[in-house]
């Protein structure tokens, strides 16, 4: 007589590495998944782009022509009729008025200046859809938002937003800290950008522009940015003792509650008041809607 088997116990799911700590038993769809995120904004990667399928259509191309052969060759040892030859496609007109705002070379004099003060300290500049992107180096920011500042032919006077962007399945840097600037004087404005890697500390804005406080503070808050020479290095939403930043990619946002559920699909809102209820116990304010 055999032994009974013994049914063995499902393992745990591992925790995901980082650093945020969750009881997976507990909630085990509280699994971190990175997602796809979409490549910078900038002129090169978009010849890259084109590049790449201009690459891709030729193998493609090329491929047809190989396999007409095969079939030509395989054609005359059989006796039969050649195939037709294979014929390119010919990309179609397009007559629509509504055009793609593609990156473009610069030619706005504001990039062309700075690109003539900063020189190799200039990673890129483009313009797309009427808006001017200088990329610098994320050693010179200090340096750059003062001489947009203070230059005669410049005057940027306003640091209109400054704001940060994670980048997870990039190369090299993990951030795109990006500011916002307007010349009221001059009724322009222009984007200045630094790529930072995870652990890098840029220069606060604040020297040049003391609007730029919150914002950084926000950006250290979301995303866990530090600022060198900030006067007040913290948190501005979210408690002190609060665990993660809430705006990388890697930070799990799926849990109890409202976030879980298609609600279009729970018509007699049973599935919603069961997540409000498990909501409740997790401490979250959320109220039942009552009819009045």
């Amino acid at each position: 007589m055999t032994d009974p088997i013994v049914p063995q116990p499902e393992a745990a799911p591992e925790a995901p590495k980082g650093p945020y700590v969750y009881d997976y038993a507990a909630s085990p769809q509280r699994q971190v998944v990175m997602p796809k995120t979409v490549p910078l904004p900038s002129r090169r990667t978009y010849l890259a782009e084109v590049k790449a399928a201009a690459e891709a259509d030729e193998a493609k191309w090329q491929k047809m022509l190989a396999d007409f052969e095969t079939a030509k060759t395989k054609a005359e040892a059989e006796g039969k009729d050649a195939p037709k030859p294979p014929v390119r496609p010919v990309p179609r007109k397009d007559d629509n008025d509504m055009k793609t705002p593609w990156p473009e070379e610069a030619k706005d004099a504001d990039l062309l200046l700075l690109q003539a003060c900063l020189g190799a300290k200039v990673e890129e500049v483009f313009e797309q859809a009427g808006e001017l992107t200088c990329q610098v180096s994320k050693d010179t920011i200090l340096e750059v938002l003062l001489l947009c500042r203070d230059h005669a032919d410049l005057r940027y006077e306003m640091l209109a937003d400054q704001t940060a962007t994670h980048y997870p399945a990039a190369t090299g840097w993990d951030y795109s800290v990006v500011y916002h600037l307007t010349s009221i004087s001059r009724r322009k404005r222009l984007r200045l950008r630094i790529l930072v890697p995870e652990g890098f500390i840029p220069d606060s804005a604040c020297a040049a522009y003391p609007s730029a406080n919150w914002m950084e503070r926000e950006i250290y808050d979301m995303l866990g940015i530090t600022f060198a020479n900030h006067p007040d290095m913290t948190r501005i939403l979210c408690p002190d003792d609060w665990e993660g930043h809430a705006l990388r990619k890697d930070y799990p946002v799926v849990g109890w509650g409202q976030r879980d559920i298609a609600f279009r699909e729970d018509r007699g809102g049973m599935i919603e008041r069961i997540a409000l209820q498990k909501a409740g116990q997790l401490g979250i304010n959320l109220k039942q809607p009552k009819a009045e």
